[in-house]
């Protein structure tokens, strides 16, 4: 889903950051490309980016002895800039994996499976209807209750894409006045709920982070519902590190470093990736 705005987007940050960059690259170092309002897998904590991603590549720098920079962009920037390889060889935000990116960059094994959650308000101030699933799904919001809303997504992200897909031509929603309104920020986006919109889609992490610190809004897993409550389905989809196509040195020291982290199970059944995330959605969401 390419868009003129997304390449023009692209350009001007690129032009933008050339200059600051340039010093930053070189042989020992390596550029990665994120957007730092992503919790718990890129936030800001007293200025400096941090985050399960962030980790994730300073392990990377250390087993090829480069330096990591980590530089905020906006989001829907990063896959293109990657693409190109000229300012950033990497882009670690949470991205998923999308055919249409795969033609653009190469990405490392996936590393985190997500579900696509709905932020609305408490009060029910133009909120959606929330349903029971089955017993294990609990309370769930359908996308069929999304019907003629008005609905925030963070540009670029696949909140983003799976919308666009509901809202157009044979999508769940098509056809019932439903709209998408792009931020370029997911606090501004919340912040919009009740207002200009009536909710907010976003990954469940994230979701519950923005949740844990704004009073007033909560949050329930996005489903397709199936023809009976067994057959509902969770919108779902799995997260990886894009890389400059051709730079495999880069890539398989990405895909060593999750390999070890996925393999490093400790007696609760959760992994290096798993713990990585339980520590910074603590931090991400205390005062």
């Amino acid at each position: 889903m390419k868009k003129l705005l997304t390449l023009s987007l692209a350009a001007a940050t690129l032009a933008a950051s050339a200059f600051g960059l340039s010093a930053c690259s070189g042989a020992d170092t390596l550029v990665v490309y994120t957007e730092a309002g992503f919790a718990p897998f890129e936030y800001t904590d007293n200025g400096a980016i941090v985050g399960v991603d962030v980790d994730i590549m300073n392990r990377v720098g250390e087993k090829l002895g480069k330096e990591v920079v980590f530089e905020n962009v906006a989001f829907d920037t990063i896959v293109d800039a990657v693409s190109q390889g000229k300012l950033a060889n990497v882009g670690a935000a949470g991205i998923s994996v999308t055919p249409e990116r795969e033609e653009k960059v190469a990405f490392s094994i996936p590393y985190y499976t997500a579900s696509l959650y709905v932020i609305y308000k408490t009060d029910g101030t133009m909120a959606p209807e929330v349903s029971e699933s089955t017993a294990e799904n609990g309370s769930v919001i359908y996308w069929d209750s999304l019907a003629g809303m008005d609905i925030g997504v963070q540009n670029g992200t696949t909140a983003d894409l799976f919308l666009g897909d509901e809202i157009a031509e044979g999508g769940t929603i098509y056809g019932t006045g439903a709209t998408k309104t792009g931020y370029s920020s997911l606090s501004m986006a919340v912040s919009d709920i009740g207002l200009t919109t009536n909710v907010v889609i976003i990954d469940e992490l994230p979701a519950k982070a923005l949740v844990e610190n704004n009073e007033g809004v909560s949050c329930l897993p996005l489903y397709y519902k199936g023809e009976t409550a067994e057959e509902d389905s969770a919108a779902v989809d799995e997260y990886a590190i894009a890389v400059t196509k051709g730079e495999t040195e880069i890539l398989d020291a990405i895909n060593e470093v999750l390999g070890e982290l996925i393999a490093d199970v400790d007696a609760d059944g959760n992994n290096g990736i798993d713990r990585l995330v339980m520590s910074h959605l603590d931090l991400a969401t205390s005062d």
